[in-house]
């Protein structure tokens, strides 16, 4: 007897489909999909009126109602199988096909039975309702199945014409997979009663769904992928499964009581955990794409998908991705799915060094020397080594030594050699796969292509290492420069006072001075002799708060041994900055140095120190010849380049260069025959702002 929600439920099911089978038909321009679709609403029609015409209780029963139910479900999931095969390029090689032909043996099967039983006029046994729930639960696996291909083979262009399409046809799908599974582990194998009772408005509420997509255009290109394929057949397989799992568990519960629900419980947990287990297989996975590779493709490789995992490998970057040749080993090794490989790079001897490995743990390497002739092999052929072939003598590997330590290793596959601007810079020696593997030609053009190409980014990481050690030296002749240029300095300073020295001798005064600078010569020699070093680094470190007045004030007074015509003054608040002191009095001494060898005789020289409100400026004026604005454009600041006789053109440089590192601000002004004035800025230390 029909019940009331079933009554509702399927007559609005019936007047839904009814109306976009009409809707359907009105359009001006039939195409073959539109067409299917219209006789997939029909049948569904159909369904709903013979379900309220036969009532619930005849489901159990032959009859009309078994017969609707096959052709509803067949007609939707042939409409989905010509969505995904419609524009296919050879029918033989779809991946789809043996999915859509196995459904289709059972909705043949069904329908035989179903024909059977409505003429013979009996009723279906116990096992019959059995395996016809399994039947049907077959068929709403194999329709998502279909329908999982068909969003992911079509082109994402075209799969916003699809996607509501695809969700209707899942929904449909889901719920009938969830509706004879509960019948199948239910006690008496009947159907849930409310479950089929909604069933009818779960169709009629994805009908909308496919309304809309059939606004759009349904005329789908298809992009088919090794992963569809992949997927296609793995679903398959776990379709499959589940429909044996169910066929043994049922076996289990004949035989009856207690031990019957054991044994059904302990295998379905012992099979899912198997399932588990093959399906995280990496040996299996791989035994599978070979598979795919050699009986649906007519060629083993998508070289586009190829060529984006093999960037993508060597790109990344981050927490356990390894360094740059771990990764180029890596995006070598996968297009042949091997779980392993190493490289090795030639260095200047012409031998062959283990630079990096992934995952090869059983390689017992070492070098390989230049007379092993894999140099000489791999600059006049390029060819990959096949090391099975190797020892057992087959192809042409005339001239070719190898050690011993590869040919022992069962598990040395290929030597991929890389080739880098026409000569080989190294090889790539690739692990077994773990399933076998039958190469052709096709692989080796895969693995000379990312074998070059791995060559460049070795190449490329070899040359960014040397250039890393170039800018060292580069680094040391910089700080060199500089030293020489303020040793430069202490000459000319202790030079003065050896001239002094045969005049003055005898005075104390000049005695003890001659000693304080000779000190203070020391100090800074020995200042210089740390900043050449290695392990001495510019930044942060040394960096204090200091009164830049009292180190101007040395400055001056030490200059005013030599040239009396330096003065010093202090302006505003007290002018505290966070640097290095010694740096700073390096800055005041190139320029003081600087404005005196600029200046006549007897010139006048005045060192000012002015702390503002947020920042401290030091400006060194003179009266000197001055400079022109082209000179101080482009000449002043570049290192060498020295309008005085003798004179290195790297004060004013390292001047800036070190006013710049601790965050100030180096200027200057200056007129030919008017002097020149040097600026320099710093921020004032919060600290000590009044």
């Amino acid at each position: 007897m029909t019940t009331d929600i079933s009554l509702f439920s399927h007559s609005v099911t019936a007047i839904t489909f009814a109306a976009l089978a009409a809707v359907l038909l009105a359009r001006r321009e039939q195409t073959a999909s539109a067409l299917w679709l219209v006789t997939a609403c029909l049948m569904t029609f159909v369904w709903a009126v013979t379900v309220l015409l036969s009532g619930y209780s005849e489901l159990w029963s032959h009859g009309s109602l078994t017969v609707a139910e096959t052709l509803r479900s067949g007609v939707w999931v042939l409409f989905v199988a010509m969505l995904v095969i419609s524009n296919w390029q050879g029918d033989a090689q779809n991946p789809s096909r043996r999915v859509f032909v196995g459904v289709l043996a059972v909705i043949a099967l069904q329908l035989c039975a179903d024909v059977y039983y409505l003429t013979r006029g009996g009723v279906l046994p116990d096992w019959g309702q059995y395996f016809y729930a399994l039947g049907r639960l077959s068929v709403a696996i194999g329709g998502l199945v279909l329908t999982h291909n068909l969003y992911v083979n079509s082109a994402p262009a075209n799969r916003w014409s699809i996607r509501l399409l695809c969700i209707a046809l899942a929904g449909m799908f889901v719920y009938d997979l969830n509706l004879y599974t509960l019948q199948i582990l239910s006690e008496n194998k009947v159907l849930n009663a409310d479950l089929y009772e909604v069933r009818g408005i779960v169709n009629a509420l994805v009908a909308p769904l496919i309304y809309l997509s059939a606004t759009r255009n349904l005329g789908l290109r298809l992009q088919v992928s090794r992963q569809a394929a992949f997927h296609t057949l793995s679903f398959g397989a776990i379709g499959i499964y589940l429909v044996a799992m169910s066929l043994a568990g049922y076996g289990l519960r004949l035989v009856g009581g207690d031990w019957g629900r054991f044994l059904q419980i302990s295998f379905v947990f012992a099979t899912v955990i198997t399932a588990a287990v093959v399906l995280v297989s990496g040996q299996v996975r791989a035994w599978l794409r070979v598979q795919i590779n050699k009986h649906l493709f007519a060629y083993k490789y998508d070289y586009r998908q190829e060529w984006l995992r093999f960037v993508n490998t060597v790109s990344s970057s981050g927490p356990g991705m390894g360094d740059l040749n771990l990764r180029v080993v890596q995006a070598v090794c996968e297009p042949v799915d091997s779980p392993g490989g190493a490289l090795f790079v030639a260095n200047e001897d012409g031998i062959y060094r283990l630079l990096s490995r992934w995952n090869y743990r059983t390689l017992m390497s070492a070098d390989i020397a230049a007379d092993s002739h894999l140099n000489a092999y791999f600059s006049d052929s390029g060819r990959i080594v096949n090391i099975a072939e190797y020892k057992a003598g087959d192809g042409d590997y005339s001239g070719l030594s190898l050690p011993d330590w590869v040919t022992s290793d069962p598990r040395a596959w290929l030597m991929v050699p890389l080739i880098h601007i026409d000569a080989p810079i190294g090889f790539i020696l690739i692990e077994r796969p773990l399933a076998n593997r039958e190469l052709n030609w096709e692989d080796f053009d895969v693995l000379r292509a990312v074998g070059r190409q791995a060559a460049s980014y070795v190449a490329e990481a070899g040359a960014l290492a040397k250039i890393a050690e170039s800018r060292k030296f580069d680094e040391f002749n910089r700080r060199f420069a500089f030293i020489m240029h303020d040793i430069k300095n202490l000459v000319s300073q202790l030079s003065l006072v050896a001239r002094n020295a045969e005049r003055h001798a005898d005075n104390p005064e000049f005695r003890a001075d001659m000693v304080a600078t000779l000190q203070g010569s020391v100090a800074k020699m020995n200042d210089l002799l740390a900043r050449l070093s290695q392990q001495s680094a510019s930044g942060a470190e040394g960096r204090t708060a200091v009164n830049v007045a009292d180190i101007a004030a040395a400055v001056v007074a030490i200059k005013q041994r030599a040239w009396p015509g330096v003065f010093f003054s202090k302006v505003g608040r007290e002018p505290f900055v966070t640097a290095d002191p010694d740096k700073i009095e390096q800055i005041l001494t190139h320029l003081v140095q600087n404005a005196v060898d600029a200046s006549n005789a007897g010139g006048r020289i005045d060192v000012t120190v002015t702390g503002k409100e947020d920042a401290v400026e030091i400006e060194i004026r003179d009266e000197g010849r001055g400079m022109t604005a082209e000179f101080i454009r482009d000449g002043l600041f570049k290192p060498f380049k020295s309008t005085k006789e003798g004179g290195f053109g790297i004060g004013a440089y390292e001047a800036r260069e070190m006013t710049t590192e601790m965050g100030g601000r180096l200027g200057v002004t200056s007129e030919p025959g008017a002097g020149t004035c040097f600026n320099i800025q710093f921020p004032r230390l919060a600290e000590v702002r009044d």
